[in-house]
């Protein structure tokens, strides 16, 4: 069964990016949910299931006052060097929130220039959850207010005031590509011949997520250090790992929340692909890990 749909609305300043628009009065739409997809991923194919399931009864009402917007930068996220696709990352979350009218334009009938979203939920898959990891070090290095706590980290006793913009965000990620890329198995075994490794060679984004590389190491250093500073939620990101992974190294940054619980046969690629018999990833971002399990 479904119930009144989202709203689709293409998001005119990125190609291929789109918005489900709760069907709700603006008064009581409470967040923006916001999908970054991984390597070679894409809005729609990464997120596909999610289209379909969140107007579902099954999904709850909690998706009823969301607002989802899924963000594609395919080519970009194989050819692009990681900082690139942070930048791509950072800007999209500040055009999302918290006014959304600069991600919709102007002539949207959805949400007025004067409409603020109240809550912020990023949810990333693979290298989307490094570039979110990676995106919110960016914003806390612009932060006027971070930034003097840096400088005070040191004192006994000093405040730690609300974060404010897109580091008021939570974080859900799935399998994400936080120590690295790994690939073995059958996929380790294709991804050595010589056609498919000489493609791998030239991605800019595959060579960025080896675990030696600055872009990696740098994300988790940074991010455990602001964690410890701010105590902010956007530095402890809740992690839903794959059953069967032959993709990426399964690390976790030190105040990371994880489910121990994965998901029966789920590989990297479905391991965010809910269906009617796998309503988990919904839950899961709904919830988020609880007593290091998801619902």
């Amino acid at each position: 069964m479904t119930r009144e749909p989202h709203s689709y609305f293409a998001l005119p300043f990125h190609p291929k990016s789109f918005a489900l628009i709760s069907p709700l009065s603006a008064e009581d739409v409470k967040r923006a949910v916001l999908f970054i997809h991984g390597f070679n991923g894409s809005a729609r194919g990464t997120w596909t299931d999610f289209l379909s399931l969140v107007d579902h009864q099954g999904a709850g009402d909690w998706w009823k006052d969301s607002d989802l917007f899924f963000l594609n930068y395919q080519w970009e996220s194989v050819f692009s060097q990681l900082i690139n696709n942070t930048l791509t990352v950072y800007k999209f979350l500040r055009a999302v929130f918290p006014a959304p009218h600069r991600a919709l334009g102007t002539d949207n009938p959805f949400r007025t220039p004067d409409f603020n979203y109240r809550d912020l939920l990023l949810v990333g898959h693979s290298e989307g959850g490094l570039l979110l990891r990676k995106a919110m070090v960016e914003a806390a290095q612009h932060d006027p207010v971070v930034q003097p706590l840096l400088r005070s980290a040191q004192a006994a006793n000093f405040s730690k005031p609300a974060p404010s913009g897109i580091l008021a965000a939570r974080m859900r990620l799935f399998a994400p590509a936080l120590g690295g890329e790994m690939l073995t198995g059958l996929i380790g075994i294709i991804a050595t011949l010589p056609v498919i490794s000489n493609f791998l060679v030239s991605s800019a984004a595959k060579v960025g997520m080896s675990p030696a590389s600055a872009a990696v190491t740098e994300a988790r250093r940074q991010t455990v250090r602001y964690a410890e500073i701010t105590g902010y939620e956007c530095f402890s990101a809740h992690i839903l790992w794959a059953e069967k992974d032959r993709i990426i190294h399964a690390e976790k940054y030190e105040h990371d929340l994880q489910c121990i619980n994965f998901p029966p046969g789920t590989n990297h690629v479905s391991v965010c692909k809910p269906t009617l018999k796998y309503p988990l990833p919904l839950d899961f971002v709904e919830a988020g890990v609880e007593h290091n399990a998801c619902r």
